[in-house]
């Protein structure tokens, strides 16, 4: 019989967003949007049936966060169709045995809500589901060892169809993790603990990244709902089907916003007008960091920062930075502000037909500070 599972991590809700000076009604927007995530992947699971949804950790941000969040995340769970919500803690929202979240979870859970908080088997077969699950919880923030041994070391296992594991923490040569710290996992264990298939949270990036995949050992789903401009997609979680033939993975889409960061060369004024036209196509869920450089004709140049002042309207966001553009030196702009046979006019006219940019830019630099 097959199990349909719906495979997500990696939420953060309670990000403050505060860290980039962004207007506060935009603020505002981003941290609701990841509640709104919640609901929408609660929506999608039960439109195609799911009977497990499964967070492989840091639904919440901090280990700490305020009840009401916490309620609120509860409520969400409770419009789950499914048999059952199992959730596990995150390096974010860890489990050490002192904290509220964890107690406040307890209280405030229904019963078809599972808290993978200890190193122990947890069979379904409560839930009707013929499936066991094999945590791998974290304890704390930062740990250079991960928490798979004990699946390892486990002397009987109990009966079930599904044996699955759910992790948190970096696999190597696949997740950013420079200095090992953060529960650190090898494909090669991965396989050695010998389940049929294991869901992983902590990389904001989905892996495999692929739209669907036969078979996989192990998924990261990546963060549903984009949190800053180092996330280029659009948010996504895992459809994961097991059956006779295998398990099968099905992404989707889960995201609101979208971060896009734009480096863009600019030769003419054309290349400014596409510009314009790409941002204004973007939408008002767009969130831009712009850099431009090159050089631009004079009347292109100067009416520059009037048409990125009224991107602004198109995007939810627009931080731009046009340091590195300069205005184009024509022969006619050298020619109206020197006079003619001058040094200056000379000596930039002549660069000017070497058709060197840069150091036509540097020698009109120059000769202006002179000038002043």
């Amino acid at each position: 019989m097959s199990l349909r599972i719906f495979h997500t991590a990696d939420l953060h809700l309670g990000m403050t967003f505060r860290n980039r000076g962004y207007p506060e009604e935009v603020r505002q927007q981003l941290v609701e949007a990841r509640y709104e995530a919640l609901e929408r992947m609660v929506e999608l699971a039960n439109e195609v049936r799911c009977r497990l949804f499964l967070v492989a950790g840091d639904l919440f941000h901090r280990a700490q966060p305020p009840r009401e969040a916490i309620a609120r995340a509860v409520r969400s769970f409770s419009r789950f169709q499914g048999d059952c919500v199992a959730l596990l803690p995150g390096n974010h929202d860890y489990y050490d045995g002192y904290g509220n979240l964890w107690k406040e979870l307890r209280e405030l859970a229904p019963d078809s809500l599972l808290l993978l908080t200890d190193t122990v088997p947890y069979p379904l077969h409560d839930y009707g589901i013929d499936a066991v699950l094999y945590p791998a919880p974290c304890h704390r923030k930062h740990s250079r060892e991960n928490r798979l041994g004990w699946i390892r070391e486990l002397a009987e296992r109990p009966a079930s169809g599904w044996h699955l594991g759910v992790a948190h923490g970096t696999v190597r040569g696949i997740s950013p993790d420079l200095e090992g710290e953060y529960f650190p996992m090898d494909e090669a264990e991965l396989a050695g603990l010998r389940l049929h298939h294991c869901f992983l949270g902590h990389t904001h990036v989905r892996h495999p990244n692929l739209e669907q995949v036969q078979g996989a050992l192990f998924c990261f789903s990546g963060t549903p709902e984009p949190d800053g401009f180092d996330c280029r997609h659009g948010g996504s979680a895992w459809i994961t089907t097991l059956e006779e033939g295998g398990v099968h993975c099905r992404a989707v889409s889960t995201g609101k916003f979208r971060f896009m960061e734009i480096s863009r060369e600019l030769r003419g004024t054309a290349d400014l007008d596409e510009l314009e036209k790409e941002l204004r196509q973007a939408g008002k869920e767009t969130l831009v960091k712009l850099r431009l450089s090159g050089f631009l004709p004079e009347e292109a140049y100067n009416s520059r920062r009037r048409r990125i002042d009224e991107l602004r309207s198109s995007l939810l966001y627009l931080e731009d930075d046009d340091s590195a553009l300069a205005m184009e030196l024509s022969a006619e702009f050298i020619a109206a502000r020197f006079p003619a046979g001058s040094f200056p006019q000379r000596l930039l006219s002549r660069l000017a037909q070497k058709n060197d940019p840069a150091a036509l830019q540097l020698a009109y630099r120059l000769i202006s500070e002179v000038k002043r």
